[in-house]
């Protein structure tokens, strides 16, 4: 996943979470997420850290893979604003977000 505003990647390897059980589990079977890893939870407007073993960057985008909203190093046992707009939800290992420079309006391209 690409941010094309800044050009820096956000995520080399992207997890779909796109089935009703892929959604549901969601990053909790892992122990941790590897930099250049991400999960794109789709369809997604809100979402959870409960029981989740590390801290994560959650970005909300919209159908067209554009920012609507961020939350940065996110720690377990936290329920995230619900948002209208938003489509799905990409979750990144904590500091992705600081280091690509990533902001709301930014525009995303999948690889």
């Amino acid at each position: 996943m690409l941010n094309q505003d800044t050009n820096q990647s956000l995520c080399e390897h992207t997890i779909q979470a796109n089935t009703f059980w892929k959604r549901l589990c969601g990053l909790l079977p892992y122990k941790s997420l590897p930099a250049g890893e991400g999960m794109l939870i789709t369809p997604c407007k809100s979402v959870h850290t409960f029981f989740m073993r590390f801290p994560i960057d959650v970005i909300y985008l919209d159908r067209d893979l554009r920012v609507v909203a961020l939350y940065e190093n996110v720690p377990e046992g936290k329920t995230l604003p619900f948002y209208k707009n938003a489509y799905s939800v990409l979750e990144l290992p904590a500091g992705s977000i600081a280091v690509t420079s990533t902001e709301v309006g930014h525009q995303l391209l999948s690889k």
